[in-house]
């Protein structure tokens, strides 16, 4: 049944059109939600078989080909870790490496991971390959740092601080792994356990996480548009943007500026809308050729 199961069951990365959706950093925060439900998963001996199961078949040397049949964390990994074809199946090519660029991914690390896992046997040093995760895929969520931490030592917490945390993970799995390959088996797990608590509210988006990569050099540019004293408030902006945070006021006030000027173009309506999205091709072209 499992077998039928895995032929069957819809994956985010099976298809073109779910690939298209994916910006290199949604790929590095899905992997990353990924790697914390196995482990939270890994914790308790009724998904033992699950997890050895799904690290079985996503450990392999490289990750240099796409698997149709393959799991969503391997073909999480072959994007991170892929070439121009493999970026290419991505949102913005231009932007996905960009991003890539600028990120680090512990790839013997984490293939060390699935193999002692799927045989059986405990992973050393785990808190620091996720460190070395959060630091080289820039995963800066202090809610999924926190998980990271408790998940390491859930069975020496009570069951509010568990229900807690699970809670928490679950939440960060229906809002972005909803279409996963894991997630039917962790909610599994959850309603066993009766991890849910009711009384804990959703506060995770659903909105993708953009490639934005935004360089020493970009940011003086700034100054053509916006007063030079605010340059670190609109790279707080940026960063905030691209990671999904909330953004305060005084950044906003910073930005202000970029702003009108985006809302001066859509009010002036669709010809200059139009004349703004061929001017942005134009500027993606120019970027990757400094690139």
């Amino acid at each position: 049944m499992d077998f039928l199961r895995d032929l069957n069951e819809g994956r985010m990365t099976r298809d073109e059109s779910n690939q298209k959706t994916l910006t290199y950093n949604d790929c590095c925060e899905k992997f990353y939600l990924i790697m914390l439900v196995l482990e939270m998963m890994r914790e308790m001996p009724y998904s033992t078989h699950f997890v050895q199961n799904y690290c079985r078949r996503t450990k392999y040397d490289n990750f240099k080909h796409f698997k149709i049949s393959g799991t969503d964390a391997y073909n999480f990994l072959y994007f991170l870790n892929g070439d121009e074809h493999a970026l290419g199946k991505l949102k913005d090519l231009e932007a996905a490496q960009r991003a890539q660029a600028s990120t680090a991914l512990p790839l013997p690390d984490v293939i060390d991971y699935f193999t002692k896992v799927s045989n059986g046997n405990r992973p050393f040093m785990v808190q620091q390959m996720f460190i070395r995760l959060e630091n080289g895929l820039h995963i800066n969520n202090s809610d999924y740092k926190e998980i990271r931490r408790s998940v390491g030592k859930l069975n020496q917490q009570d069951k509010r601080r568990q229900k807690a945390i699970a809670t928490r993970l679950l939440f960060a799995a229906r809002a972005k792994l909803r279409n996963s390959d894991i997630i039917e088996d962790f909610e599994k797990l959850i309603n066993h356990f009766d991890l849910e608590s009711q009384w804990q509210a959703d506060p995770e988006p659903t909105v993708s996480k953009p490639d934005i990569v935004t360089t020493s050099q970009d940011l003086t540019y700034y100054r053509l548009l916006a007063k030079p004293e605010n340059l670190i408030l609109i790279k707080n902006f940026l960063q905030n943007t691209r990671d999904g945070k909330a953004i305060p006021s005084n950044m906003v006030r910073a930005y202000a500026p970029v702003a009108e000027i985006m809302d001066d173009i859509v009010t002036a309506g669709p010809t200059y809308i139009n004349m703004l999205k061929s001017l942005q091709k134009r500027a993606k072209k120019q970027r990757n050729k400094k690139f």
